[in-house]
């Protein structure tokens, strides 16, 4: 073979493998684009502000570093997520820290793994006001069957010697409950002040009403607010699946805290039927339970063991719930070393 003969090959032969080479790098990105795992997170209510931050963690990338692909779900109440959660038919999901330590205690199969918010913005939304606990005698609660304040009322009550207080719960699906206040066919209804009552104030203002919020908080509900779960097979199994997403919404919450309007802009980007004033001041409100001195000393969520057991005495005391095989490395996926 002459030199020239020779040459021609040599390029022909680089030329195939820069072409494999190319071809094996796309096969690979295919690869690993096709590695990200699907998982289903729930919301604990039809979305607005609080959720902001599923939506940055989708946006900005953060799920996706994470090894997730991840389908953001809206549920009706904790309940409903607590029983999606045990019986497999979602990944993972919020929910209120009280109405998981009842289910866990009555049998389910999950578990706390992240903090969400360290602080309770659930109470009662009305259109007159109820100034303490005492004036709620006989009134008219709007409140879905797997609604979380079914759980939170009771416990608080007890908590202030008033369990034999009458409280007149009306079932109803939550999109109406603003509709049901509005028209007097109901008194109150449940609400949260980082969720509903910002929406509640716009639509009621047009009527020319005002707008009251009795807070649990306020009222000696000291208990972890919103929180994460994960079913225990997934966490025995797949702890640093649980890991993972903890990290990953934990840069996402952060980036939320620190750019509110931005993540009301990705908020109203992936959902564009939601208003940016409602969903801005709706997360501004949720910012005020997550970052809470507490949250700061511990960083954000952190489980403590001190405030789990706090939790869990409270929600069993209220509830009468037989808690004594009930340790908290049953309802929370404790930290190593506590």
């Amino acid at each position: 073979m002459n030199l020239k003969t020779l040459s021609k090959a040599a390029i022909l032969a680089a030329s195939l493998s820069v072409c494999f080479g190319m071809a094996s790098a796309q096969a690979a990105n295919t690869d690993t684009k096709q590695e990200k795992e699907k998982i289903d997170l729930l919301a604990n209510y039809a979305f607005h502000g609080r959720h902001a931050p599923y939506f940055v963690g989708i946006e900005n990338g953060y799920f996706d570093d994470a090894g997730f692909k991840v389908n953001a779900l809206p549920a009706a109440g904790s309940g409903a997520v607590i029983a999606a959660i045990d019986s497999g038919k979602a990944d993972f999901g919020m929910a209120d820290a009280a109405p998981v330590v009842q289910a866990v205690a009555k049998g389910a199969k999950v578990k706390t793994f992240m903090i969400y918010m360290d602080e309770s913005t659930m109470g009662l939304a009305s259109t007159k006001p109820y100034p303490d606990l005492a004036s709620l005698k006989d009134a008219r609660i709007a409140a879905s069957g797997a609604d979380s304040v079914r759980v939170i009322l009771p416990i608080i009550l007890r908590l202030q010697n008033m369990s034999e207080l009458p409280v007149n719960w009306l079932s109803a699906d939550p999109s109406v409950y603003i509709s049901l206040v509005l028209s007097d066919q109901a008194d109150l209804f449940t609400a949260s002040s980082d969720g509903d009552v910002p929406a509640f104030e716009v639509i009621a203002a047009k009527q020319g009403k005002d707008t009251h919020f009795l807070s649990f908080a306020e009222n000696g509900f000291d208990a972890y607010g919103y929180v994460l779960i994960a079913s225990d097979k997934t966490l025995s199994e797949s702890p640093e699946k649980a890991q993972r997403l903890y990290d990953s919404m934990k840069k996402a919450v952060t980036f939320s805290l620190e750019n509110p309007e931005k993540a009301a802009e990705i908020m109203i980007k992936y959902n564009p039927t939601l208003n940016y004033d409602t969903v801005l001041r709706q997360w501004q409100q949720a910012a005020h339970g997550i970052n809470t001195g507490y949250m700061k000393e511990h960083g954000y969520g952190t489980i403590t063991r001190d405030r789990a057991e706090s939790t869990i005495k409270m929600v069993a005391e209220a509830m009468n719930l037989d808690v004594a095989d009930l340790g908290v490395d049953q309802v929370f996926a404790m930290p190593a070393g506590q």
